[in-house]
């Protein structure tokens, strides 16, 4: 970040020449490049349209001696037309084949038994019906490439035989040295199928386009003659422009690869021009501001200096500074002085103002200190007072509690004098039920006492009968006699248990009024703690009325001690409020005595 606006305003003017002139330099670099590229097309298009005439000329020129001679050729030759097509056409060898394989040529030996009509040049010349220029081959003796110019011999609409003319590729490749629109451009001949026919260095000769660069394929040559801009491709590591031209008469083209570095250097040149008249009006513009800005802004300087004398210093508000002029520093000193002039007033009020501030907030913390005491004395009384009130309020609920238990027990007691009555009533009952089953058995008992008189009579009477029968009646006599003895025992016992059962009467009877009146007492006991039971009932619900009484005076008491005790806390928040605002009232009236405010006053 720039330190001061001096420095932020010379930044901005830099920038903005930096600016204008990077954008004047691109709209020139673009202008100019768009102008050398189509300068270079057109250089590029020139270039392979001359080179290309050039080799249409030579070919045009070797396919018409070719031609004149086919037409002017007789078999035998008598006219030596074969040789006088070498001379003329500097041809190496000339050659005329007839279909009957008959032939003339320019060479004195010929390989014995040499056939024209086998040879390729032939072959294809019959097979196109035309002239023709066929495929590149290697010499056998030499290496080098050579092609045959052949042209048909044609007698009345037929074909008779064919001449043939052959000629080195130097020619081609001379032409093709020739093409140097810059130092490192070049040129090279290929053939429909892609093979290069003619290339300054001799290690591409016959050799696939291909091996020169990737992106040359044959179907790229082909479609390069109808492009109307350059195909830019890598050869030999450097960017070339690549334009074709076809060879009117062969099925070759003329392809001009011009080096894009040395094409375009002029636009480097350019662009480095551009960026040192950039770097240097830069440079000019940084100086120029710096030395229209520093006039300006020591003006300024003198603004900064003041404020820092208020700000670090005495604090000296009496200090104006100089108005004079209509610019922006003017109007910002004027500004300046404005705003001394209404803080001098500020801070003189502020002063006046602190001074009453403190004698007021002296007074308010004095008596909140006073009421802070006195709050905290009735707090302390409340306190003792919640305290007494807690201790009543647990006697009165205990006694309650005692109350509801007494009234519980009672209720019980109550309870087990109804069932206590209800039992005795049971036992009356079943005492009369005894004295009634008792009476029935000493009416059983005389039954039986009955029977056993009768009996014994019956055994005295068998025992006369039995003493009367004499021996006979013996055995009888002792039966009647042992039925006498159990008679007379059954009679005892029957009055043993009716005596028994006599006394047993009188004391169930005796039982029965004595249980009777228990029964009377056990109501009279119901009765008295039922009454009990309601007395308590009745204290039990005034204690519990009172219990609840003394908890609501002692639950309000509580709220007023908590009243009292959160009055005492914003008392004491009240009293350190004041103080702190005394405080306050000292640091506001030291800090504006800090200043001066004119006149002397401090």
């Amino acid at each position: 970040m720039l330190p001061s606006i001096r420095s932020k305003i010379q930044a901005i003017s830099t920038g903005i020449v930096v600016t204008a002139l990077a954008l004047t330099a691109g709209v020139t670099y673009v202008i100019v490049r768009n102008s050398n590229l189509e300068t270079i097309q057109q250089n590029l298009d020139a270039i392979a349209t001359g080179h290309a005439l050039a080799l249409d000329e030579w070919v045009a020129a070797k396919a018409t001696m070719v031609s004149a001679a086919a037409e002017q050729i007789a078999p035998g030759d008598p006219q030596g037309i074969v040789r006088q097509l070498q001379r003329a056409g500097a041809f190496p060898i000339t050659t005329a084949g007839w279909k009957d394989k008959s032939f003339v040529a320019s060479k004195d030996r010929m390989p014995e038994g040499f056939d024209p009509t086998a040879r390729p040049w032939y072959k294809e010349t019959v097979a196109a019906g035309k002239q023709i220029v066929s495929t590149p081959y290697a010499d056998a003796a030499s290496g080098k490439p050579f092609v045959s110019f052949a042209a048909p011999i044609v007698r009345n609409g037929a074909l008779e035989g064919v001449v043939s003319a052959v000629v080195s590729l130097d020619g081609v490749r001379a032409v093709v040295a020739a093409v140097h629109p810059t130092p490192q451009s070049l040129g090279f001949v290929v053939d429909k199928d892609g093979n290069i026919l003619a290339h300054p260095q001799d290690k591409y000769l016959r050799k696939p386009a291909i091996e020169l660069s990737p992106a040359l394929t044959p179907q790229t040559l082909a479609s390069l003659t109808k492009e109307t801009t350059p195909l830019e491709v890598e050869l030999d590591g450097a960017s070339k422009l690549l334009r074709a031209k076809p060879i009117h008469g062969t099925n070759w083209q003329l392809v001009v690869a011009l080096d894009k570095t040395e094409a375009t250097a002029a636009l480097d040149s350019v662009v480095k021009a551009s960026t040192i008249a950039i770097v240097l009006l830069a440079a000019i513009a940084a100086v120029l501001s710096g030395v229209l800005t520093a006039q300006a802004f020591s003006r300024l300087s003198g603004v900064r200096d003041a404020m820092n004398e208020i700000g670090s210093g005495d604090g000296d508000l009496t200090q104006r500074l100089p108005a004079a002029g209509r610019d922006e520093v003017t109007q910002i000193a004027v500004s300046f002085n404005t705003f001394v002039e209404k803080l001098g007033g500020v801070l003189l009020r502020i002063r006046h103002g602190s001074e009453s501030v403190k004698i007021a907030t002296r007074e308010i913390e004095a008596g909140n200190q006073d009421l802070s005491r006195r709050t905290e004395m009735a707090a302390s009384n409340l306190e003792e007072t919640v305290a007494s009130l807690s201790e009543l309020t647990g006697s009165v609920r205990r006694s309650a509690e005692a109350t509801v238990q007494a009234t519980r027990l009672a209720s019980s007691a109550s309870e087990a004098a109804a069932r206590g009555g209800t039992v005795v009533s049971d036992v009356v009952a079943t005492m009369e039920d005894i004295a009634q089953s008792s009476a029935k058995i000493v009416e059983i008992i005389g039954v039986i006492d009955g029977i056993a008189f009768q009996t014994n009579i019956l055994a005295l009477n068998a025992a006369v009968e039995a003493a009367r029968a004499g021996e006979h009646g013996k055995g009888f006599a002792v039966v009647a006699s042992e039925v006498r003895g159990l008679a007379h025992r059954c009679a005892t016992a029957a009055k043993e248990i009716k005596a028994l059962i006599e006394a047993s009467d009188v004391s169930v009877q005796s039982g029965a009024q004595r249980v009777q009146a228990a029964g009377e007492a056990m109501k009279e006991i119901d009765d008295g703690i039922r009454r009990v039971t309601a007395l308590i009932g009745e204290i039990s619900t005034s204690m519990g009325e009172q219990a609840t009484g003394i908890s609501q005076i002692n639950q309000a008491v509580e709220e007023m001690e908590q009243a009292t005790q959160q009055n005492a806390a914003l008392v004491e928040q009240a009293t350190a409020a004041s103080s702190l605002l005394n405080e306050q009232a000292h640091t506001l009236a030291e800090a504006v005595a800090e200043f001066k405010l004119g006149a002397g006053v401090r």
